[in-house]
């Protein structure tokens, strides 16, 4: 239905807080964490903030002189205009009047106020539209309409509560029935929520995530083991390939019948740019979070950490930084959010994998790792696979899986149960008739945390047991075990 009123805003907020950065640059830094480009109704507004963010990225200096030969050399002054006043005249306008602003916060709120109720004026006209049309059941629209309160609502008001409520008492609290995370692929991807997929290079985490964006289009199982409820859009910043190498494995995938049905309107591609890219700039962030406005993904790939990053890894501070960025691209534009990065600490565990700083996998709410990587040929084709761990702190995670490489397969990427029962007569050839969880580790290769799960894996099967409990504590883990039928 037609909107018939003017859409919320205050023209004069947005102006005061251009007027505030070109007499105090450092109001910049204070509205930053408030507002972005988008939050601004006005066209011209949206320029001259843009411009002045680039600027600031830059390390040049806001002032009317600099900002109007700016938006001069870019082509954008002649654009901006309002009433009988445009070009440089509106720039200068801008400052005209205005004391020191000291309460810049304040129309920052003002504006992100307006640009909330924008949102949900437009979000509960679509509602409106879809409940005329009565395609969708009363359930499924008062699903979407909670899902739609909860998307225009700023994340530092919303409540999690069953019940509404900001705090409980005990009993309170364990009587609640919260509600568990909406998973867009089960798992493995769930709503809002922050992953990070960790390998060494070459093990085939470029081919997952390519599987992972084109799979998911459609809803069903994908890969073979990953349910998709309903189609996921994503949008795949893929820095790390040249665009030719993408384009040729997306269109490899495209010929085989797991990926017959890809829907090539759901998913968008941000290719590798000339020069690179770095989120800790202002300015991309605003390109990529308008590129996000106009798609609506509900999933964001980065792949990879290295490529959208030129700060210290291993820096807390940097990479802390870095992890704030990244939240707010997540928390702004109301998407899940997937980081791939490499691995160099292959002997350890799960949550101690990554490169860099441990601020990284701390992040991540899902961690999905890649390891020992196996190419052979079987049948006079190439196939390679790598085992994948996952670590999910909101639901069940995934079983660990070997996905497979084998393009000239009908399902050229795909999950499969991991037999960690296999070879077990090199396991007791090698390890003798007792051993320790330590030994098992040290013959696999693997950290001890990968060997105890194989252990449980293979007791579970009855082909192993304990024989000696160990001791509790730091000192703990002398138990010993050893293959059933061993000393027959």
């Amino acid at each position: 239905m037609p909107l018939e009123k003017a859409l919320p805003s205050n023209a004069d907020a947005e102006r005061s807080i251009l007027g505030a950065i070109l007499l105090d640059n450092s109001s910049l830094q204070k509205v930053t964490p408030v507002i972005n480009t988008l939050d601004f109704l006005h066209l011209h507004h949206r320029k001259i903030f843009s411009r002045m963010l680039k600027m600031a990225d830059a390390g040049q200096g806001i002032d009317l002189v600099t900002l109007i030969d700016a938006l001069r050399e870019s082509g954008e002054l002649q654009n901006v205009s309002v009433g009988e006043l445009s070009g440089s005249a509106y720039v200068s306008a801008l400052a005209d009047g205005f004391p020191r602003v000291s309460n810049v916060e304040h129309y920052a709120k003002i504006v992100k106020d307006a640009s909330v109720r924008r949102s949900m004026i437009h979000l509960s006209e679509r509602l409106q539209m879809r409940a005329y049309e009565g395609e969708e059941t009363p359930e499924a629209l008062l699903s979407s309409a909670q899902q739609t309160l909860a998307a225009i609502t700023p994340r530092a008001q919303q409540i999690v509560g069953g019940n509404g409520k900001l705090t409980y008492t005990g009993k309170e609290f364990l009587a609640t029935e919260f509600p568990k995370p909406e998973q867009l692929v089960e798992g493995v991807v769930f709503k809002n929520g922050s992953h990070m997929i960790v390998a060494m290079p070459h093990h085939l985490k470029t081919w997952f995530t390519l599987g992972l964006t084109m799979g998911a289009t459609r809803a069903g199982l994908i890969m073979g083991k990953l349910e998709v409820p309903k189609p996921v859009r994503t949008m795949l910043v893929t820095v790390e390939d040249y665009p030719g190498d993408v384009q040729s494995r997306m269109n490899s995938l495209l010929q085989r019948d797991s990926f017959k049905d890809v829907d090539l309107e759901a998913f968008r591609v941000l290719p590798r740019p000339m020069g690179g890219m770095d989120l800790m700039q202002e300015a991309w962030l605003q390109r990529l979070l308008k590129e996000i406005e106009e798609f609506e993904p509900d999933h964001v790939i980065f792949d990879v950490l290295r490529r959208i990053f030129r700060g210290d890894i291993n820096s807390p501070k940097e990479s802390s930084a870095l992890c704030e960025q990244i939240d707010r691209i997540r928390d702004i534009a109301e998407v899940a959010v997937t980081v791939v990065h490499h691995e160099n600490r292959k002997a350890e565990d799960i949550m101690r994998a990554s490169a860099g700083s441990f601020n990284f996998p701390g992040w991540a709410n899902v961690l999905i790792r890649f390891q020992r990587k196996i190419s052979e040929v079987i049948g006079g084709r190439d196939v390679s696979h790598v085992e994948i761990e996952v670590d999910h702190k909101f639901a069940k995670a995934l079983d660990p899986v070997r996905m497979v490489l084998d393009l000239a397969s009908e399902s050229p990427v795909r999950l499969e149960d991991l037999e960690d029962t296999e070879g077990v007569a090199d396991l007791r050839e090698q390890l003798g008739q007792v051993w320790s969880v330590a030994d098992l580790s040290e013959v696999l290769g693997v950290h001890k945390s990968n060997a105890k799960r194989r252990l449980k894996k293979m007791i579970a099967a009855g082909l192993a047991e304990k024989v000696q409990e160990g001791k509790r504590g730091r000192q703990g883990g002398l138990a010993r075990y050893q293959f059933v039928g061993a000393g027959e």
